[in-house]
């Protein structure tokens, strides 16, 4: 019961600081992203603490911050697609970096630098492209799908909670999370498809059946979000990537879903709706 409580405090707690500063003004939004992609990625090179493995934690630093700041600012039209080819130089520096490194691993070392990047820095980078969406035929921050998006993975997780704890008996995917049901997934997607139907009247620019596919979609990566980081703290032995959320782990236990989600948003608006 202690646990839940705590749980509980921290979700809200959690979800109030988050509203408030992607509601505020576009500075704490970004502000905000930064901080949770800098402690993601810190929790990501800290799974290989104990590994021969050595990512390069600067570099895996600094090439994502670039990549979310440059996303920003290109989604916000004040500067052009093409400053990104800004990035390449330091993706070489990291291969290069490995040269002075004197560790057995070089090859492995650039492999999990890259992926952090890939894996964290890159969903949360398009994050920008959502709050300066072409939906809106503007240029202004409007972070309404965000929220939205949000709204939609929350929804789904306290459904298939809820459904789980109730009725679910079959395992989703034992090998990896013993405690995901069929039922909870099915029951957790049927309430995340039936909340898209109050979407369209505050965001009314997209068609309620594009939000029954998004709903769709974004539950089903969001699963597979949840299931891929469940098999790394798998892999090393671990039952949380962190400490920093009391009752929820770490930034990644708290948004792996995300990660995989953002990308499947983003890429359906630019194909089937803008």
């Amino acid at each position: 019961m202690k646990k839940l409580i705590t749980r509980t405090i921290t979700g809200i707690v959690l979800v109030l600081v988050m509203l408030t500063a992607i509601l505020v003004s576009e500075y704490s939004f970004v502000a905000l992203f930064l901080l949770i992609l800098a402690a993601g990625i810190n929790e990501f090179i800290s799974l290989f603490a104990q590994s021969e493995v050595k990512p390069n934690k600067f570099f895996s630093y600094l090439v994502s911050a670039c990549l979310f700041l440059l996303s920003f600012l290109i989604a916000k039209g004040t500067i052009e697609i093409k400053y990104l080819l800004a990035l390449l130089p330091l993706l070489i520096v990291i291969m290069a970096a490995e040269l002075y490194r004197k560790n057995d691993k070089p090859v492995e070392n650039i492999a999990v630098t890259l992926f952090s990047i890939l894996y964290l820095a890159v969903p949360l980078s398009l994050i920008n492209f959502l709050v300066y969406s072409h939906v809106f035929n503007d240029n202004h921050y409007t972070p309404k799908l965000l929220i939205a998006l949000f709204a939609l993975i929350w929804i789904h997780d306290s459904g298939a909670y809820l459904v789980g704890v109730s009725i679910g008996k079959n395992r989703l995917f034992e090998r990896i999370s013993p405690k995901k049901s069929w039922e909870g997934a099915i029951g957790g997607t049927l309430i995340a498809v039936g909340a898209s139907y109050f979407i369209p009247a505050f965001i009314p620019e997209i068609k309620l059946i594009h939000w029954i596919f998004i709903s769709i979609l974004v539950v089903v990566s969001a699963t597979f979000g949840d299931l891929t980081e469940s098999m790394f703290k798998r892999y090393f032995g671990i039952k949380d990537s962190g400490n920093l959320l009391p009752g929820h782990g770490g930034v990644l236990d708290r948004f792996d879903s995300l990660f995989f989600a953002v990308p499947v948003f983003v890429v359906y608006l630019e194909l089937f709706v803008v």
